[in-house]
């Protein structure tokens, strides 16, 4: 009995860290439910891949992405990670980012781990590199078949930091709100000349949601916590960076209600589980699909 309960506690710590979760969220044209059958931009979310290793060439994630067929790729924070080993740092994100290209429009934002060791400039380049567009503390236009839809982003807190303050794990929170709004100035800008368009947010940190919460985007796109790395019967986290014990904000879809607007806040429990080492336990790494609904756009006044 103890063998066979062993195994099966294996199993499921093997299948927890290995296998890959595809969530979907549906977000209706101003934040809220989707509904109806109208029009929707579908966006995978890829967040905290960490340089982690998904089978050779990365084919086992990049078959996940093929399958959820999206219409925009977002990249959401430590994509690279220089505490692996080898080359891994850069090379499994150079598979991933050769597997993607092409496939869909992409855009990143940088995490804490983008400056743990070298200056994001290096990183965004190799996305640049293979074709994605790298936002920084900006915002573009996204023109698709169905409909137009504004992406903003902002570089995370470590951006305002020396390497002597992001060791002692110091964040400058005046700095980061903005730049923050700076962002969202261009996203603004952009809504007025396209009315309806959607506005998302990406930003690394979810423990900002208050800030994010100022600027009236209809989604916001996070990661960081990897989903509280542990999920217990009715606990969404155990722990989460910058969060602490059983985290608010783990996982999952949260929703503000403000003035008849909605806000969706969709917090990815990220794709890695080879860094941090402490194994995930009923939290498979997640690639995120998100739906978004598109409102008509206004007929011109006669």
């Amino acid at each position: 009995m103890k063998r066979i309960l062993f195994l099966a506690l294996t199993a499921l710590l093997f299948d927890s860290c290995t296998t890959i979760s595809v969530p979907e969220y549906s977000v209706g044209a101003a934040g809220g439910e989707a509904g109806g059958s109208g029009r929707q931009i579908r966006i995978v979310q890829i967040s905290d891949f960490h340089s982690n290793d998904f089978g050779e060439q990365e084919q086992l994630l990049l078959e996940q992405i093929e399958l959820a067929k999206p219409d925009i790729i977002v990249l959401t924070g430590d994509i690279f990670d220089f505490k692996q080993k080898g080359d891994k740092p850069t090379e499994n994100v150079r598979l991933l980012l050769a597997g993607i290209r092409g496939r869909a429009p992409f855009f990143y934002v940088s995490g804490n781990h983008e400056y743990f060791f070298r200056h994001d400039d290096e990183y965004s380049s190799m996305i640049a590199d293979y074709g994605g567009t790298v936002l920084r503390e900006t915002a573009e236009l996204v023109e698709l078949p169905q409909g137009a839809l504004i992406l903003a982003g902002v570089s995370d807190p470590y951006a305002d930091l020396s390497y002597e303050e992001r060791d002692k794990g110091t964040e400058d929170r005046g700095a980061y709100l903005a730049r923050l709004a700076q962002a969202a100035r261009k996203a603004r800008a952009l809504r007025e000349a396209h009315p309806g368009a959607p506005m998302v947010l990406l930003a690394h940190r979810p423990e900002y949601i208050d800030d994010y919460l100022l600027f009236g985007f209809d989604v916001i796109l996070s990661g960081h916590a990897h989903g509280g790395q542990w999920r217990l019967p009715g606990i969404n986290g155990l722990y989460a960076p910058n969060q602490g014990l059983f985290p608010k904000y783990a996982g999952g879809r949260y929703d503000f209600p403000q003035d008849g607007h909605n806000t969706a806040f969709i917090i990815s429990r990220g794709l890695s589980y080879q860094r941090p080492a402490f194994p995930r336990i009923m939290n498979n790494p997640e690639l995120v699909v998100i739906n978004i609904g598109i409102a008509p756009a206004a007929k011109p006044e006669s």
